[in-house]
């Protein structure tokens, strides 16, 4: 499975984001600043659309993994969210 877990280790309880032919890289947790619960924030993810070859970045609820937001790209990006500088647009020389 391609996709995004969350395990409630209290309930025994999963649930996933998953498209097909979509793959994530390793989501980051940013909690929401005047959030109560544990899961209150939103998980950040760049996945890689395997039917377009692009990339985009996924915004998720995390209380219920539902999408929030995406942020398209024409390029496809490097798992790992570290980055690349791009001086050129769209990886026009080596950097």
């Amino acid at each position: 499975m391609d996709g995004i877990l969350k395990y409630d280790t209290a309930t025994n309880s999963a649930t996933h984001w998953q498209v097909h032919a979509h793959t994530p890289g390793e989501a980051v947790f940013v909690p929401d600043p005047s959030g109560t619960a544990e899961d209150d924030g939103v998980l950040l993810s760049v996945v890689l659309d395997g039917v377009s070859g692009r990339s985009y970045l996924l915004v998720l609820d995390a209380r219920d993994m539902t999408e929030v937001a995406r942020a398209e790209t024409k390029i496809v990006v490097g798992f790992g969210f570290h980055g690349k500088w791009d001086r050129e647009g769209v990886l026009g020389v080596e950097c």
